[in-house]
């Protein structure tokens, strides 16, 4: 069996190494972190399951790499949903969190319809990035000790982002994709510092 994009295969199973590593090295303790710790373990599972797509589907008919391509995009709507339910454990340990776990469920369900449909890494580019807004968004309005390691990953996650969709490889052996894991592996780090300062108390709002 012929490996295609090794290079992105070798990157993507070391950023699912790196992300089930920082899961397990997330200690217990307040259900945002437990929901964080979910979110590092399915991002291995995207990685994993990406870089299998990258390095392996080109030897399978469509019937095949299609699905397996859907899988990826559909683990990352989850890990966006996951996110999301982190961050409202985080800020509203019990207020109206029915709610806003429906409002996140359809967010869920809209996403994975559109990724269905167009099959585009686009889709959830959006999905994931608008829970990176949330976070920011909230790390920003807030006094909370992870507020400096979210912003710090929030932004490298935007810059890895952004390297993918415009498509840029600092040389033939190192394409946009690669290029993607090794700094989003760097947002792991951040997003995992954060999750260990998570904590459940009321809101504050940031000062002047």
């Amino acid at each position: 069996m012929t490996v295609h994009e090794p290079a992105t295969l070798l990157t993507d199973f070391l950023l699912a190494a790196l992300a089930s590593w920082l899961a397990w090295r997330l200690p217990a303790g307040p259900v945002a972190a437990r929901w964080w710790g979910r979110a590092l373990g399915l991002t291995a599972l995207s990685a994993l399951v990406g870089g299998c797509y990258h390095g392996f589907a080109p030897n399978f008919s469509p019937t095949v790499a299609g699905p397996w391509w859907l899988a990826t995009l559909l683990v990352i709507c989850l890990l966006s949903a996951v996110m999301a339910l982190s961050l409202l454990h985080e800020l509203r340990p019990s207020v109206r969190q029915r709610e806003w776990t429906v409002l996140i469920a359809v967010k869920l369900a809209l996403f994975a319809i559109a990724a269905s449909a167009l099959q585009k890494f686009a889709v959830v580019i959006i999905d994931y990035g608008l829970t990176m807004l949330a976070w920011a968004g909230a790390a920003l309005l807030l006094r909370r000790a992870w507020r400096g390691w979210i912003l710090a990953a929030v932004g490298l996650s935007a810059g890895a982002a952004l390297v993918q969709q415009l498509r840029w490889a600092p040389s033939r052996f190192l394409n946009h994709n690669d290029l993607y894991h090794l700094i989003q592996a760097l947002a792991l780090v951040c997003f995992h510092a954060a999750g260990r300062k998570f904590t459940v108390a009321p809101l504050t709002p940031a000062g002047p």
